[in-house]
């Protein structure tokens, strides 16, 4: 890597030069042609005697140097060195992708300017009813000669609710009385009246707690109790905590808040089961596991965070029994971790091309972190040259790594 920084500089400084040295011959030549110019306004017979003074004047105008040899070392560099293609090839994608961001932001900005002069030469625009008055009165006219539409009657279909009330609401009625009785037979199974929200057997019942339990937090915001009996469509709603049915709910020791109706665990209880878990399954809970899972990520996000209270007394507690603190088949990782690795594998090996890990190799071992590292950097430099979104493969990041001889994959 360092070898190939030191052919870098070497390649860049002898550019700089080379474009200097033109320059100074371009000036040079110009120079000559003037003189020449002069010089066949006075007369022929100087001209040839002073010719060949002047080409000698034009051979040493950059004496030591000669332009079209050192063309011809950085032809050399660029054919026995491979990074130094690559190092170009970069940078003109870079001017591209730059030359096309300046011109479109100038397009946008003749666009604008245009846009605002339209604006300022452009008379103000008639009023709505003034321009289309006498189009919308041969429309009323017409619709009036046709005959207008008959529309369904909603005060028809009033009546038909009032008479049967089950006609159009059968599938949306909610009776309490019956839902009650299911509730009672959930206790007597259960022993409590703490339906689950997704309960397989009746989700019309878990429906009907979770709602009457949110009715009555938003009576107690309001310094409620319950709420004034009335008559929807015939009949008392299902959902209405009257004070009768208030009384009722309390009676067989329903729950009006769930959270206090399940009982909390310390941290010890949790650290047990979660240690119980792991030594009947090999594996720690995953966070779709319910509470324990649940538990098992706030372990991680406290240590992640480094909160001071944590990391001093529970952390040593879940380190003694191995607990993992990231989750098996996490792949990521960050740019300076994966950029230390890769470094130290091209000293080790010679080059960047990391292998796939063997099989039987954890999935979330460093192998297989680092390898699919390599391989995303892969994926975001093939849209990085499409000029797509491509992630945190920045202009810098890519050169840097061109820079250390990393070659990156057109497949």
């Amino acid at each position: 890597a360092e070898r190939d920084e030191l052919h870098i500089e070497i390649y860049n400084y002898l550019s700089w030069l080379h474009g200097k040295l033109s320059e100074l011959e371009g000036r040079a030549d110009k120079s000559m042609e003037t003189e020449d110019t002069n010089d066949e306004d006075e007369g022929g017979e100087e001209d040839d005697q002073e010719n060949p003074k002047k080409q000698a004047a034009k051979s040493n105008a950059i004496p030591g140097v000669n332009v079209d040899e050192l063309q011809n070392v950085l032809d050399k560099l660029e054919r026995t060195f491979a990074i130094i293609p690559n190092i170009k090839q970069e940078e003109e994608i870079f001017a591209r992708k730059q030359q096309k961001r300046e011109q479109k932001q100038s397009d946008e900005e003749a666009r604008h300017q245009k846009q605002s002069q339209s604006l300022s030469e452009q008379k103000g625009a008639p009023f709505l009813e003034e321009s289309l008055s006498a189009s919308l009165t041969r429309l009323v006219k017409a619709r009036e000669l046709a005959g207008r539409p008959r529309r369904r009657s909603r005060k028809r279909r009033r009546e038909i609710v009032e008479t049967n009330p089950n006609r159009f609401y059968s599938r949306k009625m909610i009776h309490f009385d019956d839902l009650f009785q299911r509730l009672l037979q959930y206790k007597e199974e259960n022993g409590d009246c703490l339906v689950p929200k997704k309960y397989p057997k009746d989700q019309q019942l878990a429906c009907f707690v979770k709602d009457i339990r949110y009715n009555m937090t938003v009576l107690a915001r309001q310094g409620l109790k319950h709420e004034e009996e009335r008559i929807v469509r015939g009949m008392i709603p299902g959902k209405l905590l009257t004070e009768e049915r208030v009384r009722k709910l309390n009676s067989i020791g329903f729950v009006w808040n769930a959270a206090k109706g399940c009982p909390k665990k310390s941290w010890e209880e949790r650290f047990r089961e979660c240690v119980e878990y792991h030594e009947a399954n090999g594996k720690w809970p995953t966070q779709s596991m319910g509470t324990l899972g649940l538990w098992t990520h706030t372990q991680r996000r406290k240590y992640s965070k480094k909160e001071p209270l944590f990391m001093r007394t529970k952390v040593h507690k879940l380190d003694e029994v191995g607990f993992e603190w990231t989750p098996r088949g996490n792949t990521r990782m960050t740019w300076d971790e994966g950029f230390e690795m890769l470094m130290e594998y091209g000293r080790t090996n010679g080059h960047y091309d990391v292998p796939r890990p063997c099989e039987g190799t954890e999935n979330g071992s460093d192998e297989h972190r680092f390898y699919n590292w390599v391989k995303s950097i892969h994926s975001m430099y093939r849209s990085y040259k499409l000029g797509r979104q491509h992630g945190t493969l920045t202009d810098e990041r890519v050169v840097l790594l061109i820079k250390h001889g990393f070659v990156f994959r057109n497949y």
